[in-house]
């Protein structure tokens, strides 16, 4: 293994898992330790990393967190470079293209398809058909969306 990747788990706190995460709340990144051996595992654990160091902590718009997630590429992308680690441009789109996916989900009007607008967090209004409905919010989910009823006034 890399020996820059071994000092950064030293450095963080990081824990092995089955999936590769930041938590900011306790500034933990979780890791899968066979991935490691590969290119697009250090890039997923460098990502991690970035969103780290990029000290990014929440957001409350689903484009938003697809700036975060831009921003965090770009610094893992460095990163890469400075650690000799390979660049693959297909995988970072990829990863990129999943958020696009998950946010396009979001935003499509159950009633008539229309994309519309993130009104909170978790609450999305059309402007073709006026229907209104709320949406989960995990990303490694089913997106689901319940429609209520507009408030008036």
């Amino acid at each position: 293994m890399n020996q820059k990747i071994k000092k950064l788990l030293a450095k963080y706190r990081c824990l092995p898992g089955k999936v590769f995460s930041y938590n900011a709340s306790t500034k933990t990144i979780t890791y899968i330790p066979e991935l490691l051996e590969t290119d697009d595992g250090l890039l997923a654990f460098l990502h991690e990393i970035a969103h780290l160091q990029l000290n990014h902590f929440s957001y409350k718009y689903d484009v938003e967190l697809l700036g975060i997630e831009v921003e965090a590429w770009e610094l893992t992308k460095k990163l890469a470079q400075e650690m000799k680690i390979k660049i693959n441009e297909n995988h970072i789109r990829e990863c990129l293209r999943s958020y696009d996916c998950w946010i396009s989900k979001r935003a499509a009007c159950p009633k008539c398809g229309a994309y519309s607008l993130q009104r909170t967090q978790n609450v999305f209004g059309c402007f073709v058909c006026d229907c209104y409905w709320k949406v989960n919010d995990r990303k490694d989910r089913e997106v689901r969306k319940k429609i209520f009823p507009k408030k008036s006034g």
